[in-house]
């Protein structure tokens, strides 16, 4: 997909995004390279939650929770420790 089509669609579909909220972020840099863990609240609220990974112009949803509240704070956590193993150390955005 390209970046410009990324784009485009995000800025279409911005007034649907309205309520949501993000929570923890990490940013896992190795030289000029970065990645980024995210934990996103689609509803604006603790749930659900998303747990996105974005590396360059790609994000995927590496975990979602319907029903247990902090799970997807624990697995952004425990994947950004995973990435120090990478070459990526992670700071947790504040």
């Amino acid at each position: 997909m390209s970046a410009l089509l990324v784009l485009v669609t995000a800025l279409a579909s911005e007034p649907a995004l309205a309520g949501v909220e993000q929570g923890d972020e990490y940013i896992c840099r190795n030289g000029e390279m970065e990645r980024r863990i995210q934990v996103i609240y689609p509803q604006g609220a603790p749930l659900p939650c998303e747990v996105h990974y974005v590396k360059g112009s790609d994000s995927k949803v590496l975990w979602r929770a319907q029903n247990e509240a902090g799970y997807c704070e624990a697995k952004a956590q425990e994947f950004a420790a995973k990435q120090k193993t990478l070459y990526f150390p992670c700071e947790k955005n504040q």
